[in-house]
């Protein structure tokens, strides 16, 4: 046994003006969200790429500070042994190991307060353009979403 459907068919009707006028300002409102946030999205590229540059460039001053520092730390490594062949008693070695020691720590801490500020510049100028980022992506979006 088989059912057969069977379609009715209603007469045509046409939209009324304010259903055709609603979907209408929907889409434009749907449209012009969509360009704000496309908007926003490539302003926010920019802002990634300047984090980017920023990070490169004091990532590269570390580097740098890093290779220089252990330049120098080497330099007086061999130093420090080509005059410890040198000495002639075991007091001029004790003296001369202490010195060495001093001049080393002295340097140690100032090295480690030059990085330091390197690395505190790295974060910093790594986060400002993150910050304004946010606070304009927020900014923007909320005058959007009010529209």
């Amino acid at each position: 046994m088989s059912k057969k459907l069977k379609i009715v068919q209603t007469p045509a009707t046409e939209m009324p003006a304010e259903v055709t006028q609603f979907a209408q300002n929907s889409v434009d409102q749907a449209q012009a969200a969509f360009d704000k946030a496309s908007d926003l999205a490539h302003s926010n590229m920019q802002y990634v790429d300047a984090v980017a540059g920023a990070f490169k460039a004091r990532a590269a001053d570390i580097q740098l500070k890093a290779m220089e520092i252990a330049q120098t730390n080497m330099n007086s490594a061999f130093t420090y042994m080509r005059m410890a062949f040198a000495v002639k008693d075991p007091t001029e070695f004790l003296t001369l190991n202490q010195e060495f020691t001093r001049d080393q720590l002295a340097a140690y801490s100032r090295q480690a307060s030059e990085l330091t500020e390197l690395s505190l510049r790295l974060a910093q100028e790594t986060v400002k353009p993150a910050q304004e980022s946010m606070l304009k992506s927020f900014g923007d979006l909320g005058k959007a979403l009010a529209a």
